[in-house]
């Protein structure tokens, strides 16, 4: 199968203005050589100056209006594209983040692409606000099939910050897990798959840290579209889960991140 284009997601926590950091993680971030890819919790206006700079083969573009924590997006100047904020997924909160849609256009055919970074913690208001969020997302694929009159070419990745959520005094808490696997139904209805990964947990806090490694980066996509494998699964898990020791580990969290890379690739 040939590849029709390549994507990654992202967070590098709190990505400021910082050149050494942003050399070394946009070095890493094309050593992946990805067509398409989103860059979150961007929080300086030079981190977008370093990606123009250092990835030319690139346009580059960012999310506005949130003051503190922009989506990045990078696509491939040989693809054509077409890029928009998707307001409805900041649940009517101006502190929550818009998600970031990348259509292409590839041989006569739509790909869209919704890179989102949803609402963190695991208290009621906030995992009640990332289902909100989950429906919006469900709303805009909705509205794609209605466009194409049938099953759109939709993918929708990201930091989904599924943390499950804990009440107090009440053994009505949600696991991560369990959290997981209610949008994985939810998506189910609508004619899309939760895509497997390389490596369960995308998150950790290196060693010594009192969170264990959790699961929250994601890729769902239409039940149609096919990936190419890595090891048996549809999604690579790039980083620190391939370092061998923790100490490796953590060394790693250091220097780039907690959040480790997805990157995919459609295949037809």
């Amino acid at each position: 199968m040939a590849t029709v284009f390549s994507f990654a997601s992202w967070n590098v926590e709190h990505f400021k203005n910082d050149r050494a950091r942003a050399e070394e993680n946009i070095a890493f971030l094309s050593a992946q050589d990805p067509d398409v890819f989103a860059v979150y919790e961007v929080e300086g206006g030079e981190v977008f100056a370093h990606f123009v700079e250092l990835m030319p083969s690139h346009n580059i573009f960012v999310t506005e209006d949130l003051g503190d924590m922009e989506i990045l997006i990078g696509v491939r100047r040989s693809l054509v594209a077409f890029i928009t904020q998707r307001h409805e997924l900041k649940s009517k909160l101006p502190t929550l983040r818009p998600g970031a849609l990348v259509t292409l256009t590839i041989d006569d055919a739509f790909y869209s692409l919704l890179f989102v970074h949803l609402k963190s913690a695991s208290d009621p208001r906030s995992c009640g606000l990332r289902d909100d969020m989950i429906g919006h997302v469900l709303g805009l694929k909705r509205a794609l099939d209605n466009a194409v009159d049938g099953s759109a070419n939709f993918i929708a990745v990201g930091d989904f910050n599924t943390m499950g959520m804990n009440l107090t005094y009440s053994d009505k808490d949600l696991s991560g897990a369990e959290e997981i696997e209610r949008y994985r139904r939810r998506f189910d209805r609508k004619g899309m798959r939760l895509l497997s990964k390389s490596a369960d947990a995308t998150w950790w806090n290196g060693p010594g840290s009192s969170y264990d490694p959790s699961d929250l980066d994601h890729v769902f996509a239409s039940d149609h579209l096919q990936f190419a494998p890595f090891g048996g699964a549809e999604v690579a898990v790039r980083g620190w889960p391939e370092e061998g020791t923790d100490a490796q580990k953590g060394d790693w969290i250091e220097r780039h991140s907690d959040h480790a890379l997805l990157y995919g690739e459609v295949v037809a």
